[in-house]
């Protein structure tokens, strides 16, 4: 049986939790409610939070995930000990990949030195050994004086440096200790600020003001920095080529090509750069190697800018090396620039010729993308204000390999290097609330979307107006194709949908389902002026 709480009658450490976070900017968190954190939402009515209920853990990270990434704030989830955190661990490490900051606030069963417990309610033996392989922060607060210090390192932890998930533990008997609020609790968070020396920027100036053929590369670590990056370009007219979390800085700039490295057309660029700038980019294989040739070329003069001193040599080894805050960076390097009266602008890269590149990206995508590119690209261009949001499903894959969005935060998925399924669903519904009057568009396969189906329930339920853009081609189709390809008889993979109009009309959701693709513009303005979660079917063979 489970003890009834009586009804305390002072503040403890659970139900003084929610009300501090609040203090720090936090309006919302996503979890389930368990028998472990009753004492934690016993303060959610003291405070104005925003409380979403997913449908399983996971799409709780996920819906974490989308809300941070849009918001530019960092997300929390409340889950129970054992199973919730276990349920979790998926998004977390999905966050960890993309560098997206969240924090995981879990219950555990009480550390006791004097006996050892078994069979408790909810046990998972070493629960913080196994969190710590995860999370960049996992911290136990004992005390009720460890609470306010726990929660500052892990705001300082995942937005300083390389952000990515943290972790507080509160055992169940401690969140029942009494917590008496100081008169006025220290709740500034003072950030270190990770700059690089005017010298090694000046260095920086002087490649690129001499360089014939220079090239800027920005990853996903470059964003916000499109202010300084545009004097940059309009002062030395460099190409810049964005990797897939970097998609939208510069938006429809004429010097930017939205491709990924992984196609030939870019490769070919990059290695005639005499000088190429990385900002903020691991050089991982999803955006650099996506079909794992191996021929990835052999950069002349790579400069790396990163925050985290062991992303600098990461995969590939820089002729320079610079840890600093990208703003910091850039905004310095844009100020040298600016009163630089001896440089060479490059006559060799101008509009025209990056116009030209585009569309030899454009011409070399496989035959099998580009049907799933026009989707990808009739969105983009029609719905230029659209948050879209991916899943590893076929018409992301080919937007990864190229897509022009206007503005940063526009395009994101979870097709790279954790690479999860069932990941865009919840994460739409995180976009939208971060965003409410933005049209958000989830992209996501049939065989992605049963892994977090449960979680259009919950868009149904908040009315949170998502567009399941649903691309039905009845199975695995990447999965299947690949293993054709390596001559293994196809199998686990031709897995059957659910009829998605019936489970529309169960979980409450406007259904569309286009046969002609000349409609599809039509139908998304109808389901964006009707304001209400929906699904569209577009069956591939149809499309």
């Amino acid at each position: 049986m489970i003890e009834k709480n009586k009804e305390n009658k002072h503040s403890t450490i659970g139900s003084s939790l929610l009300p501090i976070l609040e203090e720090y900017g936090v309006d919302i968190i996503f979890g389930i409610p368990g028998v472990h954190t009753v004492e934690i939402y016993r303060g959610l009515q003291k405070t104005s939070i925003k409380h979403i209920t997913p449908r399983h853990e996971q799409g709780a990270g996920f819906m974490a995930d989308g809300y941070s990434r849009v918001s530019g704030k960092p997300a929390v989830c409340l889950v129970i000990t054992g199973p919730g955190l276990t349920n979790i661990l998926t998004a977390m490490a999905q966050a960890r990949a993309d560098s997206i900051p969240m924090l995981i606030i879990s219950s555990v069963n009480p550390y006791d030195n004097k006996r050892k417990h078994s069979g408790l309610l909810h046990e998972l033996p070493h629960q913080q050994k196994l969190l710590k392989k995860i999370a960049i922060s996992s911290l136990t607060v004992k005390k009720t004086k460890d609470l306010i210090p726990a929660i500052k390192k892990s705001f300082l932890k995942m937005l300083e440096e390389r952000p990515g998930p943290v972790h507080i533990e509160i055992p169940t008997n401690v969140l029942n200790y009494e917590y008496l609020k100081l008169k006025k609790n220290n709740l500034c968070i003072k950030k270190k600020k990770i700059k690089s020396s005017e010298k090694k920027i000046n260095e920086v100036s002087n490649y690129l003001t001499n360089a014939k053929y220079p090239v800027l590369l920005l990853g996903g670590g470059a964003r916000g920095c499109d202010e300084y990056i545009l004097k940059i370009v309009e002062k030395l007219s460099p190409y810049v080529i964005t990797t897939i979390n970097a998609r939208g800085i510069l938006g429809d700039h004429s010097m930017c090509i939205p491709a990924s490295p992984t196609l030939k057309t870019v490769r070919k660029e990059l290695k005639k750069a005499d000088v190429v700038l990385a900002v903020g980019t691991e050089f991982g294989e999803t955006d650099y190697d996506m079909y794992k040739d191996g021929n990835f070329p052999k950069l002349k003069k790579l400069i790396r800018v990163d925050i985290n001193k062991t992303q600098l040599t990461k995969n590939i080894q820089p002729h320079l090396s610079i840890r600093s805050d990208a703003i910091h960076f850039f905004k310095k390097l844009s100020e040298i620039l600016l009163v630089k009266k001896h440089y060479k602008k490059s006559s060799l890269q101008t509009p025209q010729t990056a116009k030209i590149i585009r569309k030899l990206c454009l011409k070399e995508i496989e035959p099998k993308f580009k049907v799933p590119l026009n989707l990808i690209s009739t969105i983009s261009s029609n719905f230029p204000d659209a948050i879209l949001v991916g899943d590893s499903t076929q018409p992301t894959y080919a937007g990864n390999l190229y897509t022009k969005t206007s503005k940063q935060g526009k395009w994101f998925n979870s097709a790279t290097g954790y690479g999860t399924l069932g990941y865009a669903p919840p994460a739409s519904i995180g976009a939208k609330l971060a965003k409410p009057n933005k049209p958000v568009i989830c992209i996501v396969g049939d065989g992605g979307l049963q892994f977090s189906l449960s979680e259009l329930m919950t868009a149904s339920e908040e009315k949170i107006a998502v567009i399941f853009l649903i691309w039905n081609n009845f199975g695995y189709k990447e999965i299947k194709d690949f293993m054709v390809s390596e001559n293994v008889n196809p199998i686990g993979v031709d897995i059957k949908p659910p009829n998605l109009k019936i489970q529309a009309a169960a979980f409450n959701l406007q259904y569309y389902g286009l046969i002609n693709r000349n409609n599809l513009v039509k139908i998304l303005k109808k389901a964006i002026r009707e304001k209400r979660p929906s699904i569209l079917e577009i069956r591939e063979n149809e499309y």
